[in-house]
């Protein structure tokens, strides 16, 4: 039996999500909605599945079993709520929500029906960054000592032009940390801990007319005692690709989007040069560096089939929505920080 989908929100990302859920043998894209009655029409002509009138009618449908949420950021909570309580497991865009209390009752909401929820952060599932993880967790950077993440992007003014809930604090929730950055918070967070403090600056400072910044830096100390900043910015020409770098007393690791620049250990391993020539060479994606569309499908992919494998066996997806509610706050932390100038402690 196929597992049965709906989209509600149509537009750049949720192609993504049903270019994912068409590659699943075992899975089925059943409908779409979105408040434009013209936007919903034409997915479902492209994607081959039912136009809903109504996110009401969509979460009604018997066929459904997993929603996918792609509406704007600071939309996510009323129609997760919508297919929570109808009970279908729901997977929701990152953010999760652009507030800590609504992103809260989005928990709430799956664990009083007892569905899954989970939400989007697709570079936890890249190869290379799972390699990265588990050489965290097996100890070889010795003490972690810093931890950065730089995301300095390009986003012509069209952008945010052409699509308004971008530059809409209220919608988007912020702009070049929450909007692009916020996969690369969460990674960092996933290798290095727990954050418990933040001071930073942010700023519109390549674009006009935005309600969000455009560029931000902030200091972060992590709970192990560990150091670190992240940088990140759309106003940068050309843009360049994402980078993480995690750097410890007995080893450093620096990954550029999937390709890894620098992985060295004093204790080097038989499997350490295969992980060099495996990850290592040309960028086979522009990541989104200077085009938002440029991104790869396949983390989507595993990430539903990950959420796909937590239904059948029983057992919690592998970014529930608590998970994804870390890095949300790390972001507000940041804007907090950068607004009162002062250090937030989380």
């Amino acid at each position: 039996m196929k597992h049965g989908f709906g989209i509600i929100g149509a537009g750049a990302i949720a192609e993504v999500h049903a270019r994912a859920i068409d590659t699943i043998m075992d899975a089925e894209l059943i409908g779409v909605f979105d408040l434009n009655p013209i936007k919903t029409l034409t997915f479902s002509q492209q994607y081959n599945c039912k136009p809903f009138t109504s996110a009401d009618e969509l979460c009604d449908d018997s066929r459904i079993e997993i929603v996918c949420v792609c509406t704007p950021s600071g939309l996510h909570l009323e129609p997760s709520l919508k297919a929570i309580n109808a009970g279908k497991h729901c997977i929701i865009e990152k953010p999760l929500e652009v507030s800590l209390e609504r992103c809260d009752r989005i928990i709430n909401a799956g664990i009083k029906h007892k569905v899954m929820v989970a939400g989007i952060f697709p570079l936890r599932f890249s190869k290379v960054n799972i390699e990265l993880k588990r050489a965290v967790d097996e100890g070889r950077f010795g003490k972690l000592v810093l931890g950065d993440a730089f995301i300095k992007w390009h986003r012509t003014p069209e952008y945010y032009k052409d699509v308004k809930w971008r530059s809409n604090m209220r919608l988007s929730g912020g702009g070049a940390v929450m909007s692009q950055g916020i996969h690369s918070v969460d990674l960092l967070q996933w290798f290095m801990g727990r954050v418990d403090a933040v001071s930073a600056f942010s700023g519109c400072l390549g674009h006009s007319n935005l309600e969000v910044e455009d560029s931000a830096v902030a200091s972060i100390r992590f709970a192990n005692g560990a150091l670190g900043v992240i940088e990140a910015s759309t106003a940068i020409n050309p843009g360049f690709y994402r980078k993480i770098e995690i750097l410890g007393t007995h080893g450093s690791v620096i990954v550029e989007e999937e390709n890894i620049a620098i992985w060295k250990f004093d204790e080097e391993r038989d499997t350490d040069q295969k992980v060099r020539e495996i990850y290592s060479g040309e960028h086979k994606s522009g990541g989104g560096v200077s085009d938002p569309k440029a991104i790869s499908d396949i983390g989507h992919l595993r990430q539903l089939l990950d959420l796909i494998k937590a239904i059948d066996n029983g057992h919690a997806p592998a970014i529930d929505a608590l998970e994804a509610r870390k890095a949300v706050e790390i972001v507000l932390a940041i804007y907090a920080s950068a607004r009162n100038n002062r250090i937030i402690y989380l």
